[in-house]
């Protein structure tokens, strides 16, 4: 009965460590989507602050609009503050679901239009699309993460 009872601790801790790592790896792809998305917004906001190359903005653009609709999928339960991985997400994107998808439905929405302008090639266009993008950014970070 010792064994039975100490094997099934054992297989519990692993578990776990499991949920843990699964977490972590979560996360991880996480915060990388994140990155992408403001490496893009980042290269968009350079490319307009230049050159305006059109095929600069076609590809960042490109990028956010793929990323974009991922979002709410980064953010499965028990990827949070308590999983003790490092990461800025408050908890309250788990508490306020709703509102946290209608924000995230909001980021794919114009990310849509962002590249839509982007692939027209009219960098004035991008332009417009890219400051309601950042808007869209704002009112979600403003909420949810941590700095």
């Amino acid at each position: 009965m010792k064994r039975l009872a100490l094997a099934g601790l054992a297989l519990a801790l692993t578990a776990g460590s499991a949920l843990a790592l699964d977490a972590a790896s979560q996360i991880k792809a996480r915060q990388d989507g994140m990155k992408g998305i403001g490496g893009a917004t980042k290269g968009i906001y350079d490319t307009l602050s230049g050159d305006k190359d059109p095929a600069k903005l076609k590809a960042y653009a490109a990028r956010i609009n793929s990323l974009a609709p991922q979002v709410p999928g980064w953010f499965p339960a028990g990827t949070g503050p308590e999983a003790g991985v490092k990461t800025d997400a408050r908890a309250a994107i788990w508490s306020d679901k709703a509102d946290f998808n209608a924000k995230a439905q909001a980021l794919a929405t114009q990310a849509a239009k962002l590249n839509t302008a982007a692939q027209s090639g009219d960098a004035d266009a991008v332009k417009t699309e890219f400051m309601a993008l950042r808007g869209t950014c704002k009112s979600c970070h403003d909420k949810y993460k941590d700095d």
